[in-house]
């Protein structure tokens, strides 16, 4: 089978490694290059690390990994495929359906939001109270890394409820779930949008248009019906809507017209004197 093509593979941008694997034999190849390497340790039965291998590799690239984020990150427990939380994260944002925020992440707490094309599916919750009524605290990487921890919890059983099908079929289960200790913590950072100050947006938006500063007032006065001059105290409604709409072209014109001071006709010019070099 054809690796498909995989972010666990390669980075946007760079070359790509293009490794067919058509038959037994390859596969059973490769896995004998990554037992060899030393990648599992060099103690123990040769031909079972070669057997695991080839286990490994066949279970991350039915889930769509790269060869070596298979041999890396699969665990095969009791039986059972088991997947690094690293990889599962990966699944879910590279899938062309999927994507997940992390709302909150704390050693209390963790909540995951599960999207589908923008789409929300619902929110998956794993606290510390409910680790440890599971009997999970005994384990020391718990203690260790609680928000890595409750991190992997969240996203598994929010990939298991909302997106079964990121892993190609495969269930999703980090190796602690089904009782192995490998487990590798991952680290997600939070991402919360900045803060936007609607009068600075607001603000923008007129000096873009054009208008003066004397022009700004009459245009506030304008869209408050004469009670306030000044942006920053207008309703957020309305510096939504002046965000959004804009100012048009007549507006801006009319407001900057509206404030400039007026000019007193000067009572000795005589709009029929010509210049001195006119008359030459």
């Amino acid at each position: 089978m054809a690796i498909p093509n995989s972010s666990a593979l390669t980075a946007p941008g760079s070359s790509t490694l293009s490794l067919q694997v058509s038959s037994v034999d390859d596969l059973a190849r490769l896995a004998r290059v990554f037992a060899a390497s030393g990648l599992f340790g060099r103690a123990g039965n040769q031909e079972t690390q070669v057997a695991e291998c080839a286990i490994r590799l066949m279970a991350g690239m039915e889930a769509g990994f790269s060869p070596f984020a298979s041999a890396t990150g699969v665990h095969i427990i009791n039986g059972r495929p088991a997947f690094s939380a690293n990889l599962l994260a990966q699944a879910v944002r590279r899938h062309p359906d999927y994507d997940y925020r992390v709302l909150e992440k704390t050693a209390k707490i963790c909540r995951i939001k599960f999207l589908s094309r923008g789409e929300d599916l619902g929110t998956e919750t794993f606290t510390i109270e409910m680790a440890e009524r599971a009997g999970l605290l005994k384990n020391p990487t718990w203690k260790s890394y609680p928000e890595a921890m409750l991190f992997s919890r969240a996203l598994t059983a929010g990939m298991r409820t909302h997106c079964p099908d990121a892993l190609g079929g495969h269930p999703a289960y980090t190796p602690e779930e089904l009782g192995g200790d490998d487990v590798v913590p991952v680290t997600v950072t939070v991402t919360e949008p900045a803060p936007v100050d609607p009068v600075q947006q607001a603000q923008q938006v007129c000096d873009a248009a054009g208008l003066t500063p004397d022009g700004l007032i009459g245009f506030c006065l304008m869209v408050s019906n004469g009670r306030i001059p000044a942006l920053a105290d207008l309703p957020a409604a309305t510096l939504a809507r002046i965000i959004s709409q804009g100012i048009s072209a007549e507006t801006v014109a009319k407001c900057n017209a509206d404030a400039a001071p007026a000019v007193e006709p000067d009572p000795t010019d005589d709009p029929d004197d010509l210049p001195a070099a006119w008359t030459a």
